[in-house]
């Protein structure tokens, strides 16, 4: 069985591309074949024992004629698309691809990181929303994979059929916690801090500015904690924003005990930010179905986290514990449940036992199996 990747790849740094690469890792622990990454132009073409990745399409174009003949080169039985708006658009050229694709005899899968509002605009024509986008997508592909069964449930309602969509969760890249005083020594944190981590790219719909008034009132009873904003905004021209948290941590009188990173984190540093952390916060506030690939890093590192309680954050609602999540606005409880974590050293065990559980359950290895078998269902006629 020849399996196929359409998504960004390294160097480009967004998160699909370690997706892809972690991915491909998973399903060769049980079927070493080799994979094919047919990647976005800026990705670096590559040749080895577990993949070979072609650049052939640019995300600003029509680039429907450009996938299809690099796939008629690559000839795969199945090829998997890692859906995002930003990578291919919400408008006609994805479900005339997969419609081009099955013309070529290739199975596509469409891999979904999220299902938006159905009455949310989008380019798809005709309908102009998010529902009419994707049902033609549904209704193209041979299956849509989601991340949870609330992402599936609102395919459903909006007239995808139920087997035309799987369940297959995000995985978790299984790491230990690092070494918490060299990561703090190498970026200059404190070294008896309690540390609050926020991880990923910065937007206003991460909640942050919430953050800093939810950090103020922990740090009142727990002098020693540290709030680390690790990465920085997708695009420069928002960087204003940043500069506006930095400001508004001044004026709550937290700068003093508040490190904004400044910019992309590379990923070979990712761990070490990450090892510095005691607790990961992710205040989010997206109003759609989705799941969160920064939980599940953290998942795989055995690291306390607490969650909005959001559509993003079902899995840790239901598959570690509830007392987790916290109500996006409810600014008490975030300080209380951030200050049991930093103080109560028996629930954050049980906590941290908890997550560790989870992060096994969806470890790339089984997740990878399970696209695999996914796969090889769909080559077989089932």
């Amino acid at each position: 069985m020849k399996i196929a990747h359409l998504s960004t790849f390294w160097p480009i740094g967004y998160g699909l591309s370690l997706y892809t690469d972690l991915l491909i890792q998973g399903m060769r622990a049980h079927r070493p074949d080799r994979h094919t990454i047919l990647a976005e132009i800026g990705s670096a073409p590559a040749d080895t024992e577990a993949y070979q990745c072609i650049p052939c399409y640019r995300r600003d174009q029509d680039y429907v004629e450009p996938i299809a003949a690099a796939a008629a080169a690559a000839q795969p039985d199945v090829l998997i698309v890692q859906y995002a708006k930003d990578l291919f658009g919400h408008d006609n050229r994805l479900p005339r691809l997969l419609t081009r694709l099955r013309e070529l005899g290739v199975r596509p899968v469409v891999n979904t990181h999220s299902v938006y509002p159905e009455t949310w605009r989008s380019g798809y024509r005709p309908g102009h929303s998010a529902a009419a986008f994707d049902r033609a997508v549904a209704e193209s592909a041979s299956l849509i994979t989601v991340h949870s069964p609330r992402m599936k449930h609102d395919l459903i309602t909006r007239g995808v059929a139920p087997d035309r969509i799987a369940v297959v969760p995000h995985g978790s890249q299984i790491l230990p916690e690092g070494d918490v005083a060299q990561s703090r020594t190498q970026l200059q944190v404190p070294q008896d801090a309690k540390v609050i981590l926020f991880f990923g790219f910065i937007w206003l719909g991460k909640g942050i500015e919430f953050l800093l008034d939810v950090f103020r009132g922990v740090q009142r009873q727990v002098p020693e904690a540290f709030l680390l904003v690790g990465g920085h905004t997708r695009h420069r021209r928002w960087a204003l924003y940043v500069s506006y948290l930095r400001a508004r941590a001044a004026l709550l009188g937290i700068s003093g005990r508040c490190r904004f990173w400044g910019g992309f984190i590379p990923q070979d540093v990712v761990p070490v930010v990450r090892a510095t952390a005691d607790v990961v916060a992710m205040p989010y506030r997206q109003d759609y179905s989705s799941v969160s690939g920064v939980m599940h890093e953290t998942a795989g590192m055995g690291k306390l986290m607490i969650c909005s309680r959001i559509a993003k954050f079902d899995e840790v609602e239901l598959n570690i514990d509830r007392g987790l999540t916290v109500e996006v606005n409810d600014r008490e409880a975030w300080i209380r449940t951030t200050v049991r974590l930093l103080r109560d050293e028996e629930w954050a065990r049980q906590m941290k036992e908890k997550i560790r559980r989870f992060a096994e359950e969806t470890s790339w290895e089984n997740v990878g199996k399970m696209h695999g078998d996914l796969c090889q269902r769909l080559v077989e006629g089932h």
